[in-house]
């Protein structure tokens, strides 16, 4: 081979090798940019989901229910008449639902009753003209009327008392005068039930002060929104905050914890752009129902290490770092959220044997075991969830230590895996839950009033909103009316003289027969 075409030959060699790299490379960025793409498909279907999808993630698919996220479900062509010579013919069957007997007396029972009797005022016989005699009463109907609320000015006066012996002895004359019960402020006509129903209606109903304004004003007595806020205030600094503490040394003593936290917006806080309010809730099987909401600047773990001060027992949290360094207490992690990620990881499209969908089936196969045992006591509820439910929990967590994925997949296996020691931890008491869902359900309450109220202008407005919704959502917990418990806490508080605040916590058995 001649020396040119040597040198050739290696050029062309030489080429070969350049586009040979080229291409390793080229199929190396291919593939990254395939997981981009398949990340960024992934994003979008979850927020599509997110946005336009059931919310609940216990909500079966209904097969006559249409799917907004099936492409091919508005592609099918409309079926019109003359069409088709042998038009399908579909035969429904309906199902008359049976009604239960007895459930509108039953819940009439509860009501007041009061009778309209209606009679002839004269009644003639048409043949004889001689006055009819009655044979039978015989109800007809029942209804329910709604009676309007109604305000009402109550005058109270006072009597005073002098001596008239001693007057006509010309000695110094005593006097008595009669004791009148105290307002929960001074320089307000306001009574305790006015400002119940402000404080019920706002927190129980999520309507807004300004919103009241306008409901007073119809009936008949305007109550500026400034006016409403100052009483939420002032109550909340006089009388329900030393409760609340009452109540805070209760749940203290309880062995089993709940805590969660979400956003909220203080105008008045100009170092920060959010504040956080935080939620502590005795446990499922604790001997006192208790919830208290807490104010803190952040979502730090200061607010629940100074909150929760020489607390040793079990804490449930959804897994967020801000509980990671607690002195002295068991963490406990919620399954809930755990099948939570695996529920956002399925795929758009996917079937019993997707990966994903597993980890939702064997989350919820944990959850219906656990809930078989309910029932029993605290003991026995141990000794069988160390017999069938811990088989199942090391199952769960050995077959997420054999996926390998990424994307969100991968995000719910690392999760599950990051949570497992806390998760183990549920076995260790029978009083213990697989989820922190009774935090959560219980922060909701603030969530809902957030959409309406948006914010709290001052931080004493923001402390009155986690004291007065402590009071009402304990007082649900323990069966009470809220509104009752509220009027019953404004017309005694104020009056009480040597009667120990515990005798104003809801579980008290005369607190129980006045406000349920």
């Amino acid at each position: 081979m001649s020396k040119k075409s040597e040198k050739q030959f290696e050029v062309i060699i030489e080429k070969l090798d350049q586009l040979l790299e080229e291409n390793k490379q080229l199929k190396t960025t291919i593939a990254q940019k395939d997981d981009e793409l398949s990340l960024q498909k992934e994003q979008i279907e979850f927020l599509t989901q997110k946005l336009y999808g059931p919310k609940k993630e216990t909500l079966k698919n209904n097969p006559n229910q249409g799917n907004l996220f099936d492409d091919n479900f508005f592609n099918k062509p409309e079926q019109t008449g003359g069409q088709s010579n042998n038009d399908e013919i579909i035969v429904t069957k309906v199902v008359r639902r049976k009604k239960r007997k007895g459930l509108k007396d039953q819940k009439l029972s509860f009501l007041p009753t009061v009778d309209h009797i209606h009679e002839i005022e004269s009644c003639s016989c048409p043949t004889c003209e001689e006055t009819m005699k009655e044979v039978s009463t015989q109800l007809i109907r029942q209804e329910v009327k709604f009676i309007p609320a109604k305000i009402e000015n109550h005058r109270h006066f006072q009597k005073t008392y002098a001596c008239a012996n001693c007057e006509k002895s010309g000695t110094r004359t005593p006097f008595a005068k009669s004791e009148i019960p105290k307002l929960p402020l001074n320089n307000t006509a306001a009574s305790a039930s006015l400002i119940a129903e402000t404080m019920y209606q706002k927190f129980e109903q999520k309507v807004p002060a300004y919103r009241q304004e306008a409901y007073w004003d119809l009936l008949g007595y305007p109550i500026p929104r400034h006016t409403i806020t100052n009483w939420h205030i002032k109550t909340s600094q006089y009388y329900f905050e030393e409760l609340v503490a009452e109540m805070r040394q209760e749940l203290l003593n309880q062995k089993v914890l709940h805590a969660d936290e979400t956003t909220f917006k203080v105008l008045n806080d100009k170092e920060r752009q959010k504040s956080y309010m935080w939620l502590f809730s005795t446990g499922k099987y604790s001997e006192r129902a208790i919830h208290i909401f807490k104010l803190g600047p952040s979502r730090s773990g200061s607010v629940p290490r100074d909150f929760l001060e020489n607390y040793t027992g079990y804490l449930h949290s959804d897994g967020f770092s801000g509980y990671n360094h607690l002195p002295g207490m068991t963490m406990i992690a919620c399954l809930a959220h755990i099948r939570r990620k695996f529920y956002d990881a399925r795929p758009k499209n996917y079937s019993s044997k997707s990966v994903a969908h597993k980890g939702v089936t064997l989350c919820n196969e944990l959850f219906a075991l656990d809930k078989t045992l309910n029932s029993l006591t605290v003991e026995d509820r141990y000794e069988q969830r160390m017999k069938i439910v811990k088989p199942k929990l090391e199952a769960f967590f050995e077959w997420c230590d054999s996926i390998h994925a990424h994307g969100k997949l991968g995000t719910a296996i690392t999760y599950a895996l990051n949570q497992k020691d806390r998760m183990m931890n549920v076995l260790s008491d029978g009083r213990l839950v697989l989820s922190n869902n009774l935090a959560e359900r219980g922060i909701k309450s603030l969530v809902m009033g957030r959409k309406n109220w948006l914010f709290s202008k001052s931080f004493d407005g923001a402390h009155a909103v986690a004291t007065i919704l402590s009071l009402v959502e304990t007082a649900k917990s323990n069966g009470l009316h809220p509104r009752k418990y509220l009027d019953y806490l404004l017309t005694y508080l104020p009056n009480r003289q040597n009667t120990p605040l515990a005798a104003y916590l809801p579980w008290n058995p005369k607190v129980q027969l006045e406000c349920r």
